[in-house]
């Protein structure tokens, strides 16, 4: 849920938790959507006991973003409202079963139509769009719209349009490109043409390399003015540790961006800015000023194939991340690397009330196991939920990936976490988790088997002996001990 975070992870999180509630919604074949409201923030932190950082404010944004997707999608909208003293008073009556459902089934009000709208704090009118205008005729924007909606086109049309609208500066034209296409087309558009926008060629020549517009999002904590000077071995010092090994040569702006201009950005300023760093000059992108607290670290990656590491290395650079990108911005929470294009992607999602692009489908043959957008979702909310502790996935192409997980955010772009799952779910392998310990008990651990397209609980006696046969012996978050898995919060049949 968003929390203290920035907008830009916060954009993230509501974006993933529209995407799963519209997953869930068309599986279970029902017309109806029933959203949860709730009372305050006692309520609030009551259904979602396991994250840090939640607010009620939060999760009613998440509702408000849901019901106008859920809306363009067909489904009508109903809301339940809740409040502490019933919810207590459910528990207490589930039990044991309390804790797995949380479906809070009987309780509160439940609100339909124009009721449940205002207590979302929408009308009607927010739901209503104006109609789609032809993409008839030769113009630029006509052509990108068609780009856009036609399953047939060249993927490499959209280039060409690109820098015809860079190199005769018409960003005015995605104003009418957005007025013909429906908001899923229009964000898919945008997307390409942002990311392209936001490369330059880096190197020498001969031997360049598409570089890409990257920033690191920081909320920084308390009132007190960041000192407007970066340190001097801050370039250096993150080139060494880059967050995701995707990354390897790192050009940094000597400055911060506050993440409201991010938000602001056209596509002949992405494209202005990735050449002006390529080229080692300051990008014509306003400072962000020393009160600033919502800020990126801004800067062109250069794609590189990942790297061979040890798990105890990865780790210590990401550790090694989050305190230098920390201390630079005087403070705060870091959030993982992404390419501009992506962050201006979730922001305009959100704006858009619109779900994420599905994950590319492989190419199975027929008769192969599928993955499940539903049961990704559930063991990604599963690793959110333990709150804070470690994971370790086998079977990935990549060997053994582990993570870690502080208050129910996982160390890994949501994105990527879902691609590795998704292939270990096809070609196999087991997801080990372990939740920290409280002071003075020995840490404990479980076990799901992927296969085949599906999770599979197994016994705590199969997860040790799974685990010595499949894991790294050296492995810092070994349990000591171990327990059977709980069931997942997932309908196969749904």
């Amino acid at each position: 849920m968003p929390g203290a975070g920035s907008e830009i992870e916060r954009a993230e999180t509501i974006v993933a938790a529209v995407t799963e509630i519209l997953d869930v919604a068309h599986a279970s074949d029902k017309d109806e959507i029933v959203l949860h409201v709730y009372a305050d923030d006692a309520a609030c932190r009551l259904a979602h006991p396991a994250a840090t950082g939640i607010d009620n404010a939060g999760h009613s944004r998440i509702a408000r973003t849901a019901a106008r997707a859920a809306h363009r999608h067909g489904f009508d909208v109903a809301v339940r409202y809740l409040s502490e003293a019933p919810m207590r008073a459910w528990i207490a009556r589930q039990g044991e079963d309390a804790e797995a459902s949380h479906d809070f089934d009987g309780v509160g009000e439940t609100l339909h139509g124009d009721a449940a709208l205002r207590a979302l704090g929408l009308r009607a009118a927010d739901l209503k769009e104006a109609p789609r205008k032809p993409a008839t005729g030769r113009t630029l924007a006509a052509r990108i719209a068609r780009w856009a909606t036609d399953p047939a086109a060249d993927e490499d049309l959209i280039i060409d349009l690109t820098e015809e609208l860079l190199s005769l500066r018409l960003d005015g034209a995605l104003g009418i490109v957005e007025s013909m296409l429906e908001p899923e087309d229009y964000a898919y558009a945008r997307h390409a043409i942002d990311f392209l926008a936001s490369t330059h060629p880096l190197g020498e020549p001969g031997k360049e390399q598409q570089a890409v517009l990257f920033i690191c999002p920081v909320m920084r904590v308390g009132d007190e003015p960041r000192d407007p000077a970066v340190p001097s071995t801050l370039q250096g010092a993150l080139a060494d540790v880059a967050r995701d090994q995707a990354f390897k040569a790192l050009i940094l702006a000597p400055f911060w961006i506050a993440t409201a201009t991010v938000a602001r950005l056209r596509p002949t300023e992405l494209h202005e800015a990735a050449e002006a760093l390529a080229n080692g000059l300051e990008p014509p992108v306003p400072r962000a000023s020393p009160l600033d607290r919502d800020v990126c670290l801004f800067g062109l990656a250069v794609p590189m194939e990942p790297a061979d590491e040890e798990d105890d290395d990865l780790a210590a650079r990401l550790e090694s991340w989050d305190a230098i990108v920390a201390d630079a911005a005087g403070g705060g929470r870091v959030g993982s690397p992404m390419t501009l294009a992506r962050a201006l992607d979730l922001l305009r999602r959100v704006k858009l009330a619109i779900p994420d692009e599905p994950l590319e489908e492989a190419d199975d043959e027929p008769g192969e196991a599928t993955v499940s957008e539903g049961l990704l979702a559930a063991l990604v909310a599963h690793l959110a939920g333990i709150g804070t502790g470690s994971a370790l996935i086998t079977g990935a192409e990549d060997g053994v990936l582990a993570c870690s997980i502080t208050d129910g955010a996982v160390d890994m772009p949501p994105e990527v976490l879902r691609e590795v799952l998704a292939e270990v779910l096809l070609d196999g392998g087991a997801l080990f988790v372990v939740p920290a310990a409280a002071a003075g008990r020995p840490a404990t651990g479980y076990a799901f088997v992927l296969e085949h397209g599906e999770a599979e609980n197994v016994s705590a006696a199969d997860a040790a002996t799974l685990f010595a046969d499949e894991a790294p012996a050296d492995w810092a978050a070994a349990p000591s001990a171990w327990s059977d898995a709980p069931a997942l919060d997932y309908d196969p049949g749904a």
